[in-house]
């Protein structure tokens, strides 16, 4: 299971909650393992799920009908499903009966879609079978319409709903050894592709060129992607978008690749030359190699992310690269490419629902978290080396094997 239950229920508890409602993508993945379409392409057709804090009972999903089709085959593990958008245009033969489970779930969703014409009444629905007639709910207000929102306090006017997108990212912060498989897949699609990258790259290509392998490899599996920056010569100084241009002999290159599959994120990156780089690129390498492997020394239960820049700034600075200025020395990751504290650098304050008042908090075990230092002087070009660790109890391990050095590819 992707949901962490005790860790919501500990903090539901802590804040006096009885029931908490997703309405993103990612949190509807979270609480009921749905993976569709719908939501992610069209921001009026809304998903959501409930998760009450009654500990013996499963989650709910309430389902736009144009995901009937995807929950009816890949499934979830959500209690219970209502679906809404009213009457389907599929038809359903008299005396029709279902030959597998696919076709008994679609059957299941788009009675359920016929019975609830809107979000609201399944919504509803679902909330009223769960007992849900009062009490203090929080509400994911990042997928909810302001409208929907006032909806819901008028038809239950005993009910406190509270904005609680913040508290999914609480929760979601620690992963279950499902979520880790599903970033360990992510990042493995992603890395593939990568070595791909490698194994074609050469000079006389575009940037395009290099970006376009990327991208074939990355939909073969059916991973989907978010950006693939690639940039060459002295574009290459930061994460530039890929161009037309043709990488040279004595080129620098850099490349910073985020994808998601399933619904979770992989993110990573990596650098070279085209022939021997020149003696300023390999210093500064050196310098940026070292002060990342002084970072994942860092890491560990309990440590907090200034400290992990700390080290990774001040390694790259005084290992020969003193001009180093990143602001930030990675990220978390998970079903966003960027989750709570968001990136590893120095303290920022908060003053938000369900937020602690700092970034500064000690990381737990099995967070997910991604070291990164893209770097480089414009005109001249820059460096790339970034991959995933899970935090553990007295250090790290890498999510998956993931090699990172300096690439020297043949002129």
């Amino acid at each position: 299971m992707l949901l962490n239950k005790e860790r919501a229920l500990t903090l539901m508890e802590e804040h006096n909650l009885t029931a908490i409602i997703g309405t993103t993508l990612e949190n509807v993945t979270y609480l009921t393992g749905h993976v569709g379409w719908a939501q992610r392409v069209y921001r009026s057709l809304q998903s959501y799920a409930v998760m009450t804090n009654d500990p013996s009972a499963g989650t709910d999903l309430i389902l736009t009908r144009s995901d009937n089709t995807y929950y009816a085959a890949f499934g979830g593990y959500a209690e219970r499903c209502y679906s809404y958008g009213g009457p389907t245009a599929v038809i359903f033969p008299d005396g029709f009966t279902p030959r597998d489970d696919e076709q008994k779930r679609y059957t299941e969703l788009t009675e359920s879609a016929a019975r609830h014409k809107t979000i609201l009444d399944a919504l509803l629905a679902a909330l009223k079978a769960r007992g849900i007639t009062r009490g203090r709910i929080a509400l994911d207000d990042e997928g909810c319409p302001p409208a929907l929102f006032g909806a819901l306090k008028e038809k239950l006017p005993q009910c406190e709903f509270i904005p609680g997108a913040n508290l999914f990212l609480m929760i979601r912060l620690i992963k279950t050894p499902e979520e880790i498989d599903r970033l360990k897949a992510a990042a493995q699609v992603n890395e593939d592709a990568i070595s791909q990258v490698f194994a074609n790259l050469r000079a006389g290509m575009t940037e395009n060129e290099v970006a376009e392998i990327w991208r074939q490899n990355v939909a073969r599996p059916g991973g989907m992607w978010h950006w693939f920056h690639f940039n060459s010569g002295p574009r290459s100084a930061f994460i530039f978008p890929p161009t037309g241009r043709k990488l040279e002999k004595g080129d620098l290159f850099m490349f910073d690749a985020g994808l998601f599959f399933k619904n979770y994120n992989a993110d990573t990156g990596s650098c070279g030359s085209i022939g021997e780089p020149p003696e300023k690129a390999q210093k500064e390498w050196k310098a940026v190699e070292a002060g990342f492997h002084g970072a994942l020394e860092v890491i560990q239960e309990g440590c907090t992310g200034q400290q992990i820049y700390h080290a990774l700034r001040d390694g790259i600075r005084s290992s020969g690269f003193p001009e180093f200025t990143s602001p930030f020395a990675g990220h978390t990751i998970g079903l966003e490419a960027r989750e709570f504290p968001f990136i590893l650098s120095d303290e920022a304050k908060y003053d938000q629902p369900f937020l602690p008042s700092t970034s500064e908090i000690p990381l737990p075990e099995n967070a997910v978290i991604n070291i990164e230092a893209p770097i480089g002087t414009i005109g001249f070009g820059g460096y790339q080396i970034e991959y995933s660790v899970i935090v553990k109890k007295g250090g790290w391990e890498q999510l998956i094997p993931q090699e990172r050095h300096f690439h020297v590819i043949d002129g």
